[in-house]
């Protein structure tokens, strides 16, 4: 017997239509005829189950616009809720999305998809923010914890900055002790440092802790950086350069 399941929402400002035709497609990677059996608008979505497994599916392609679609809106009203300015609070609000992906929302997938068919066993129409409100709360503390991580970050990182800043301002009165010194920069995560006198440091992890040490106690007039790392070492020549300023140079 055929039957009509529906998703909508009342709050979150999405094409759920869209969204739910997205996870579908991913559900029926080879059923062309999926668009036709589901009815799309901009604030809802009703999918007709006519097979067995159907259900499971429709459930699958719900839990996929809970954590991967709906799951913005909700991680952007956290973030909103921090005692951060507006800038700060934009540049949390990707690290937040990032850590969530990464490993926030994996936590309870099993749970949610249980959740969802428990649900459509008994109702036909599901309310995403009611859904996620009182059966996703384990999953809103996942991502409340990414929230808190990526503000953290973001603090321990300013803090960083002032550091270096400090280090800048103490490098500029320090003499040079040395004319020249070259860093390469490996694809593998190691550097080798050579000055003009043919001293050589090999580092097997290039930290910038390490590297920034010897760098300050040299204090070298010039610092040419042979960046063949391919992008790993990008933040090290970065601080390099706000540190040493115009005493660097970087070569690709």
């Amino acid at each position: 017997m055929m039957r009509l399941c529906s998703v909508g929402t009342l709050e979150y400002n999405a094409d759920i239509g869209r969204l739910a035709l997205r996870r579908l497609s991913a559900e029926y990677p080879q059923d062309a005829g999926i668009e036709k059996r589901l009815k799309a608008q901009r604030d809802q979505a009703a999918f007709e189950l006519k097979e067995e497994g159907d259900l499971e599916r429709w459930c699958r392609a719900v839990r996929g616009l809970l954590i991967r679609d709906i799951s913005h809106f909700e991680l952007a009203r956290m973030v909103n809720e921090l005692p951060l300015a507006l800038e700060e609070k934009r540049r949390v609000l990707p690290e937040a999305v990032k850590l969530a992906r990464a490993g926030g929302e994996q936590a309870g997938v099993d749970t949610i998809l249980r959740e969802l068919l428990s649900f459509y066993a008994q109702e036909d129409h599901l309310n995403l923010e009611g859904f996620m409100r009182f059966r996703m709360q384990e999953t809103l503390r996942d991502w409340e914890i990414c929230v808190m991580r990526a503000a953290e970050e973001l603090l321990l990182e300013a803090e960083y900055w002032e550091l270096m800043q400090v280090l800048a301002a103490f490098v500029q009165l320090r003499p040079p002790q040395v004319r020249d010194v070259y860093i390469i920069l490996n694809p593998d995560g190691s550097c080798t440092l050579t000055d003009d006198q043919d001293s050589r440091i090999d580092y097997d992890r290039c930290t910038g802790d390490g590297v920034m040490s010897v760098l300050v106690g040299l204090s070298p007039e010039r610092i040419t950086i042979y960046d063949l790392s391919g992008g790993a070492g990008a933040d090290l020549a970065e601080t390099l350069v706000r540190v040493f300023e115009d005493r660097v140079r970087v070569f690709k």
